[in-house]
């Protein structure tokens, strides 16, 4: 949460000095920032849908597809198994989701405040 919290506050101060040193239009910018801000939230709200597991019975229906129309050598079998049971690659894999679903969801909103005190002091 602290992390969320201070790339919000980070995004909010590097945009309101970015509108100040390159003199573009504020209707322009706020316009593109929350376009941007939008957009960022999405992917954010992505990797925590994925996080969650939400989707794993979906991606689980394609993968026996798959098996069903593309025969899997005992090897590549023996390889996905060893990956799943790996536990430093599991716990990297939620790092990383973790800190780009913080990184995403952060700026985003910083975006989206901005833009949205932006309207108000046009």
């Amino acid at each position: 949460m602290r992390n969320y919290i201070l790339t919000t506050f980070i995004a909010f101060i590097t945009l309101a000095a970015s509108q100040l040193l390159m003199n573009i239009e504020p209707v322009t910018m706020v316009n593109k920032l929350f376009y941007w801000g939008l957009i960022s939230l999405l992917f954010g709200a992505g990797f925590y849908i994925f996080q969650t597991g939400f989707l794993n019975l979906f991606f689980g229906g394609f993968k026996r597809l798959t098996t069903v129309v593309v025969p899997r050598s005992r090897s590549l079998e023996r390889t996905d198994r060893q990956l799943k049971e790996d536990v430093k690659l599991n716990e990297w894999k939620e790092a990383v989701c973790t800190k780009s679903k913080q990184l995403f969801l952060g700026i985003g909103s910083g975006m989206a405040l901005f833009s949205v005190f932006g309207l108000l002091f046009i």
